[in-house]
């Protein structure tokens, strides 16, 4: 059944409350997503000025519109009265509602999990800096995202001064003095620094559907000043450098009265000065008794300003131990410790022919650094690295997605320069991304259609798409690659994740393609579906296709490649043969930097 829908759109995150990130400009949705009719009746008038303000490209007046919104949900006594009880229970709201004061004292964190998480044993003291060490994939992320109310734990306890806690969201864990700085900083652009440090929070006049100016800018001043922390209240967010940009959202927290501060991988995109100035800071912080939990993969940092670590490996406590007694060895090996047997000579045979891509000195400023690697036909290369080590980015900036400074390409031993993703499509340099929900397939629409989409030029005639050969083309794309599916009518948003896989797979397998490329392949998929994904990349490989495939799993790539690739801090450390897969240690090692 088909949905009435007005006849404007807004951005889309104008719904999300729940989260700051107002300004992604390039996304809309109807106001048919307000399925909450109280909720409707509220929200509608000052988000169609919202809108009205979009169109004239006045996004500013826009979030200025919603942040004013915003301002009288939490402040006027009108809005119970306006908005309906079970509206005012929509989730969506919950952004805006009073806050509770937050735990000023925490003297100790202890979470006990099974399941996804296994016997999970942390405990961190008050004033004191904990590191969280593991491998990709160890756990580390899904643990923070537990302490932080964003997904729920099956089972265990979680103490705070002694007394068990149920954190149910992000908010509650702010009210209890929990936060986290995540290593993709959420902040409104467009907003000003005062604004987005007391996002929510705002002082009003006394007429409460004002903001108080004068009075927000004057105790942003004030409360950077007690924070030590130097930055222009009145500049937009946006126009910051990334390490003002952290330090804001660092201050953002602070000034919620946070107690345990949670920063994952703070330094991945700073440079060295920059990284020098925060873990200073870090160390300041401490003196103030709030407590840190520091995630990254540089010891070197670590051994600075850390005063516990904690290592994790396949979701169970290792070990915990003061700093003092680990080394970069055995820091290592606990996070890797297991025995590999690379079976050296394939099942398949493997027949590497001429260089098909090859890139030099790809440079981006503060990003990627002098980066060279070449691909083979009928090879499959590895790119390892840590977070922010950069693989995705300099994938990215070969195939013209993103803007590099300097870099020399050749494809077939011809220079090329991508200016977009489609160009590089066309001369036959095929992604499928990591993120495939968001940018490899449309959930909402049939497998057909999602199979030929790539394809339509060849199944159109005279312009228009000729139906029976594109049904008979996706029919042959899903048989050779196994989809399991009941029609190619079924939307691809209902099948298992593997099975998405697949078809964003099928989109290439008619095609010209030279060289594929592989963005974490066989992530949040089964064990069975990885063995059926892993067998598809080898059969691409042995037809001639040159095979690049990204992935944070080692055995994975111990496993499928001829080759391995290692990247740290923006930069190739080193390029592994496959006689020298067995060595895992070698290859983390490379990847942190040592």
């Amino acid at each position: 059944m088909g949905r009435r829908c007005l006849p404007f759109t807004f951005p889309s995150n104008v719904f999300n409350f729940a989260r700051p990130a107002y300004c992604r400009r390039n996304k809309s949705k109807s106001l048919s997503a307000l399925r909450d009719p109280g909720l409707f009746l509220f929200c509608a008038p000052p988000l169609a000025a919202a809108s009205w303000a979009r169109k004239k490209r006045r996004i500013p007046d826009a979030e200025k519109v919603v942040s004013f919104f915003s301002c009288f949900l939490r402040n006027s006594p009108l809005a119970s009265h306006l908005v309906p009880p079970e509206s005012l229970a929509n989730p969506h709201f919950s952004h805006f509602l009073p806050s509770h004061p937050a735990l000023s004292r925490i003297s100790q964190l202890s979470c006990l999990f099974t399941k996804a998480l296994r016997n999970i044993d942390l405990q961190v003291k008050r004033g004191s800096c904990h590191a969280l060490l593991g491998e990709n994939g160890a756990g580390k992320s899904t643990l923070m995202k537990v302490l932080t109310g964003i997904i729920a734990k099956d089972s265990g306890k979680i103490l705070l001064n002694g007394e068990e806690v149920q954190i149910q969201s992000l908010r509650h864990a702010e009210e209890l003095g929990i936060a986290i700085v995540p290593q993709e900083l959420s902040f409104i652009s467009y907003f000003t620094v005062a604004e987005n440090i007391f996002y929510g929070e705002e002082p009003t006049r006394p007429l409460p559907l004002l903001i108080d100016w004068k009075k927000l800018y004057t105790a942003c001043d004030e409360k950077l000043k007690e924070l030590k922390i130097d930055l222009p209240s009145k500049m937009q967010a946006g126009k910051l450098n990334v390490s003002d940009q952290q330090m804001m959202v660092i201050a953002r927290v602070l000034a919620k009265n946070a107690n345990i501060i949670i920063m994952d991988e703070p330094t991945a995109r700073l440079g060295h000065g920059e990284v020098t100035k925060l873990l200073k800071y870090i160390q300041y912080l401490k003196t103030c008794g709030k407590t840190i939990i520091y995630i990254s993969h540089r010891l070197e940092e670590i051994f600075e300003i850390c005063d516990t670590i904690t290592v994790l490996r396949d979701g169970e406590t290792i070990q915990t131990a003061p700093t003092s007694q680990m080394d970069s060895d055995k820091l290592i090996n606990l996070m890797v410790n297991r025995q590999i047997k690379v079976n050296t000579t394939r099942t398949r045979k493997s027949s590497i022919g001429e260089t098909v891509l090859s890139v030099k000195g790809l440079s981006k400023k503060g990003v990627l650094r002098d980066v060279s690697f070449e691909v083979h036909k009928g090879e499959i290369l590895g790119m390892f690295g840590l977070v922010g080590a950069g693989r995705t980015e300099a994938v990215r900036a070969m195939l013209g997605v993103d803007r590099y400074d300097t870099a020399e390409i050749r494809l077939d031993s011809k220079p090329v320069v991508f200016k977009n993703i489609g160009q590089a499509l066309a001369a036959g340099v095929a992604l499928v991304p990591e993120e495939r929900r968001k940018q490899g397939i449309l959930p909402n629409t049939p497998i057909y259609k999602n199979v030929s989409i790539c394809n339509l030029k060849a199944l159109s005639r005279l312009g228009l798409i000729d139906k029976k050969k594109e049904l008979e083309y996706a029919k042959h794309c899903t048989e050779i690659l196994g989809v399991a599916c009941s029609s190619v009518f079924q939307n691809v948003g209902n099948l298992s994740g593997g099975n998405q896989q697949k078809v964003v797979i099928s989109k290439y397998i008619d095609r010209n393609i030279r060289v594929l490329i592989l963005d974490e392949p066989t992530r949040g998929i089964d064990v069975g579906a990885k063995d059926q994904i892993y067998e598809i990349i080898e059969g691409l490989a042995q037809q001639g296709m040159a095979v690049i495939v990204i992935s944070s799993e080692i055995p994975e790539l111990q496993l499928m490649c001829d080759r391995i690739c290692v990247m740290s801090q923006g930069k190739v450390t080193t390029v592994i043969d496959r006689s020298e897969f067995a060595d895992s240690d070698n290859i983390l090692r490379n990847a942190i930097g040592i």
